[in-house]
Formats: structure tokens, C-alpha cells, sequence
């Protein structure tokens, strides 16, 4: 934009010097009749000043579009944000439900996929903020994106062994839906299960919370780099976003 808008200015000023040299050539020499040389003076005149205002308004809709593609990137951004940390706040819910850390490895039941796992970040729609000095700000989005999949993957994890491990080790020792200590459910998984179980429920417990807590922080950081940047322009207001 910035090169073909020196370049639209510069052949057009060029042009200009051109018909004036040619003008005053012709008017000096009296080559060619005054009437004569306006007659095609002006018309050539008309024309370029024409060229040039379609090329300046070529410009400012290629400016607006570009502008539109980046404003969106950046509410696109904050709306990924916001599903996500929606999916993790139920399971966050049921994670607040644990009296204490056996009911934490015990209790969690099984969550099904996200319904929004299609939102993912595209880290790359944001890198104009690169040149803007905001190069951080893409490298916390793309961090919160991984920070989410840990989540998932931990949830999958522990989802994968409460029904190839868990359910049919507690049913095969008949304690299948009934009240139990937590020896009694380490002795029919056997120790090296029951680390497994309990390892995978602890990275569940670690990872979710800290995920949210996060997310209200790179969303306020989207909306002001929005705002600093593109102030005529609307941003997300208000999304609201659990923090554990």
C-alpha cells in the first residue's frame, strides 16, 4: 500500500511535468495554436487526474478491508477464548464438588468432548500485531491454545482410564457403584493402576483452574491492543469469563 501509493504519486507528478514541458515547449516555439493545444491539453489532464483518484480510492478500500480482517481477528480471538473457557468451566464446577482429594480421584466423572472443539486460535491471523510491537500479546494467544489442548488431553487421559481400566477392575471386584474406602478401591486397581487413576485425576485438577485464571487476562490484553490500535473500531465489551 505504502509503495503504490509513493509510486501512483510519483507517475503522476512525473505525468504533470511531462504536459507542462510539452505546453511550454509548444507555447515558446509556436508550434501549435493556444486553442489548439488546449483542445488536447485538457482532456489528457482530465484523464490522469481521474487515474489518479480511482487509484487513491483503490487504496483506501484496500486500507478498509484489511482493517475489517484485523478487527475481526481480534474479536474472533476474544470469541475462542470465550468458548473454551465456557467448556472448562463445567468441568470446573464439578471439580469444586471433591470434599477432599479422595473424592477429587474418586468422584470426577467422565466428560464428553467439547462441543466447540472446532474453535481453535489461528495464532497466524494476528501476526500484523508483530509489527505493531505487540508480539508478545500472539505468543500469549498461542500459548493459551496449548494451555486449553493440555486440558483436554488430560481430561481424555482420565476419561480413557475410567472405562478401560477403572470400570471393568471395580466391577470385576463387585464394588462397581458402591460406597468404598479409598484401600478398598487401590487394592482392586492394584498400585500401579491406581497411580495411573490418581495421577491422571491430580493433572486434571492442576491444569483446568490454572487455565482459567488465565484467560480473563489474555482476553483484556485482545480488547486493548483492539482498541490502541483500531480505536474507531467496536471490540467485545463484555464476555464473561469464569475464573476458578
Amino acid at each position: 500500500m505504502r509503495f503504490s501509493g509513493v509510486g501512483g504519486g510519483l507517475l503522476a507528478l512525473l505525468a504533470l511535468l511531462f504536459v507542462g514541458l510539452i505546453v511550454a515547449v509548444a507555447f515558446y516555439t509556436e508550434a501549435v495554436e493556444p486553442k489548439e493545444l488546449a483542445t488536447w491539453t485538457f482532456p489528457f489532464l482530465g484523464t490522469l487526474l481521474g487515474a489518479i483518484l480511482a487509484f487513491k480510492y483503490q487504496g483506501i478500500n484496500e486500507a478498509m478491508r484489511r482493517e475489517e480482517l484485523r478487527v475481526g481477528a481480534i474479536n474472533r480471538a476474544i470469541l475462542v477464548l470465550a468458548s473454551q473457557a465456557h467448556y472448562l468451566s463445567t468441568v470446573q464446577a464439578e471439580l469444586s464438588k471433591g470434599k477432599d482429594s479422595w473424592h477429587q480421584i474418586s468422584n470426577l466423572r467422565a466428560f464428553p468432548s467439547p462441543p466447540s472443539s472446532h474453535a481453535r486460535q489461528r495464532a497466524e491471523d494476528l501476526t500484523f500485531l508483530v509489527e505493531r510491537g505487540d508480539a508478545s500479546l500472539v505468543v500469549e494467544v498461542e500459548a493459551s491454545q496449548r494451555r486449553y489442548d493440555d486440558c483436554l488431553l488430560h481430561l481424555n487421559i482420565r476419561n480413557d482410564l475410567l472405562f478401560e481400566v477403572v470400570h471393568p477392575m471395580a466391577s470385576r471386584a463387585g464394588i462397581m457403584g458402591k460406597p468404598i474406602t479409598m484401600e478398598q478401591f487401590k487394592q482392586a486397581l492394584g498400585d500401579m493402576h491406581f497411580a495411573r487413576w490418581e495421577t491422571a485425576a491430580t493433572n486434571v485438577y492442576q491444569a483446568i483452574p490454572a487455565t482459567l485464571e488465565a484467560m480473563p487476562k489474555v482476553v483484556a490484553k485482545l480488547r486493548d491492543a483492539g482498541a490502541k490500535w483500531f480505536p474507531r473500531r467496536k471490540f467485545i465489551e463484555r464476555i464473561d469469563i469464569p475464573v476458578s
